[in-house]
């Protein structure tokens, strides 16, 4: 289910460690392979082209919406059940790939 569809109260309901872990995981792969196209797009196309443009800004745009999906299914596991791995969620190290952060300037 898309988030677009998702109802309020289907928004607010609490997710077992399990299941937000496998959500996680889910949306996890989707920005693993949208993060490998985005910067297919920025090294290997020509950036100043429309079209390049306008799909680098929709993969940006993606991923900004899977990083919510994440840290929305983290906050629907109560703080007691949380583990280290819901908190590695999402990756800080892809945020800064996306907003195409240096590697120099990392670190």
């Amino acid at each position: 289910m898309d988030e677009e569809n998702m109802t309020k109260s289907e928004e607010q309901q609490p997710l077992s460690l399990q299941k937000a872990l496998q959500q996680c995981e889910l949306v996890q792969n989707m920005i693993d392979l949208s993060i490998s196209n985005l910067e297919g797009l920025r090294t290997k196309c020509a950036t100043s082209n429309d079209l390049t443009q306008k799909e680098i800004r929709t993969l940006e745009s993606k991923l900004v919406k899977y990083f919510s999906r994440q840290l929305s299914c983290k906050k629907k596991v109560a703080l007691q059940e949380r583990n280290a791995e819901l908190d590695g969620f999402p990756q800080v190290r892809h945020w800064f790939r996306i907003v195409d952060v240096r590697k120099e300037v990392l670190e």
